[in-house]
């Protein structure tokens, strides 16, 4: 069979990630609707705010997976065996010490529970116990989670994710039943949080047998951890990893604290979808992206081609949000609706910011992704510090004023010193091009986006909430934004680059498919 390159790797790991993702989130929308037939909802949320705890708790891995995937995309590109070794037998060491400070971590968070849960309806012994579950599992998973790391960036991710699908097909499953049978929610979050075990044990063993020669001990210095700069990294990588855990964290426990756990629980269903579509359309379609542009980035392609290769991506990224952002404002009330019925909806503000806070990840992911592959965190540190102070001081007065509405609108202000510090590293530093006309163009599609969403909002808010509304929803979605953004990039040479390249990928895949 011949070798594939990166695009053909880059779709192979991006179509497997999308079908599996796909299943995985029909399964997740099935086993939260039927929960709430059977039991509180209550709990759900107890176990959103433990695991936003736990986010919190995150800071002491340190970023290291970041510091170690981009030292991973040189050494990969060059086949250097013995350095992937030596940084993988790093890796593991590192991360058996941050499963102790988690655990070390967690046990003090433990005393402090009153202080994050308001007004608990359930025996306070009860909680305790879906703590101590909830962090046991965080734990162990840092012994054997780290292997993925390596899968990933030599583009291999599509194997881990065949792991995946699997074991949550089947836990997901078994929870069903299990729900049916005992109603109780301790034997149902057990067989839940088996889900991350199984599925790293089983990768493990496939590491253990893709990479047989990295298996053995190796002699690591603390001159060669220094010789790499890894101290430092780590340092700049920690104040991200503070900050980005408060920003990301901070949410439910303010919500908990100020508007209630049943509140976090209503919350959850949003975020359930979000994460369910964004897991699809967004992470699993564009992660494999990430390794191929490290492969591009540290291979000798001058700089010139990459700025036209990323302006290409810039075009794709903003089609890509537009059907992110207007998606979400135009499905996010109706199918809330189906799913769980009209009591658990939230205000129409809060689904409007929601949806522009994701846009804007969505538009600027490709950004992201180039800054992960150079490392160097000291750059936009302090964008990130900013990002967590903007969320908390912005979310605690927010949520007293507007309720769950005012929390997202601390989220969606504090995103924009994360996204300015990601544009200043990439537009700026490495590409040496101007940031004000890059971000100028973005508000300026922005205007654009929020004007198409408007009009589709107007037009979806006429058809009845069924499955021939979902239909024609979804029809306008993809006809009306997609028309006007054709007009509006149709001499733009980006764009036509863009659509040379998908047409050259599909080429290439369907001769491939012949090739079989």
């Amino acid at each position: 069979m011949p070798k594939l390159n990166n695009t053909q790797k880059t779709i192979r790991n991006s179509a497997v990630s999308v079908i599996a993702q796909i299943c995985t989130v029909l399964l997740q929308y099935i086993n939260r609707r039927v929960f709430v037939c059977f039991l509180d909802i209550e709990y759900l949320g107890y176990h959103s705010l433990f695991g936003s705890v736990f986010s919190l708790l995150s800071i002491a891995e340190l970023g290291i997976s970041s510091i170690f995937g981009f030292q991973l995309y040189k050494e990969i590109v060059n086949d250097n065996k013995d350095e992937i070794g030596k940084l993988m037998y790093i890796y593991k060491w590192m991360y058996r010490i941050v499963a102790l400070t988690v655990l070390l971590l967690g046990v003090i968070c433990y005393f402090f529970l009153p202080f994050f849960v308001k007004d608990a309806s359930v025996d306070w012994d009860y909680l305790h116990i879906v703590y101590w579950l909830q962090l046991a599992s965080v734990v162990f998973g840092y012994f054997l989670n780290y292997k993925r790391t390596l899968f990933i960036a030599s583009q291999q991710e599509y194997k881990c994710v065949q792991v995946d699908l699997t074991v949550s097909a089947v836990i997901q499953v078994v929870q069903l039943v299990t729900l049916y049978l005992w109603r109780n929610y301790i034997i149902y979050l057990c067989v839940q949080l088996s889900t991350s075990v199984i599925s790293n044990i089983v990768i493990s063993i496939k590491y253990n047998k893709s990479f047989p020669g990295l298996n053995k001990k190796y002699d690591v210095s603390m001159e060669y951890i220094k010789s790499r700069n890894m101290f430092a990294d780590l340092r700049d990588v920690l104040i991200h990893r503070i900050s980005y855990a408060i920003y990301g964290g901070v949410d439910n426990v303010v919500i908990s604290a100020v508007c209630g756990v049943r509140m976090v629980a209503l919350y959850g269903n949003y975020f359930v979808i979000q994460k369910g579509v964004m897991q699809i359309l967004f992470y699993k379609l564009l992660d494999p992206v990430q390794a191929t542009i490290g492969n591009i980035v540290y291979s000798d392609r001058s700089k010139e081609d990459l700025w036209a290769q990323f302006r290409m991506f810039d075009v794709f990224s903003f089609f890509f949000a537009t059907y992110i952002g207007i998606g979400f404002y135009v499905f996010f009330q109706p199918f809330i609706q189906v799913w769980m019925g009209k009591e658990y909806l939230l205000s129409e503000t809060f689904v409007a910011l929601l949806s522009i806070t994701l846009y804007f990840w969505a538009v600027w992911e490709i950004v992201y992704k180039y800054r992960c592959v150079f490392g160097d965190y000291k750059q936009d540190r302090w964008m990130m510090v900013l990002s967590a102070v903007l969320n908390v001081a912005v979310s605690i007065p927010g949520a007293k004023m507007w309720g769950i509405s005012g929390v997202q609108l601390g989220t969606l202000i504090a995103f924009f010193p994360i996204a300015y510090g990601r544009i200043r590293f990439v537009i700026k530093n490495y590409f040496n091009q101007s940031i004000k006309r890059f971000v100028m163009r973005h508000l300026g599609l922005f205007v654009i986006v929020v004007l198409e969403a408007v009009i589709c909002k107007y037009l979806c808010d006429r058809f009845e909430v069924s499955v021939l509304g979902f239909a024609e929803r979804t029809l306008v979605i993809l006809a009306f934004p997609t028309l006007i953004n054709c007009v509006l990039f149709s001499q733009n040479r980006d764009y036509r680059r863009l659509l040379n390249y998908m047409h050259t990928i599909l080429n290439r895949y369907v001769l491939r498919i012949k090739e079989k």
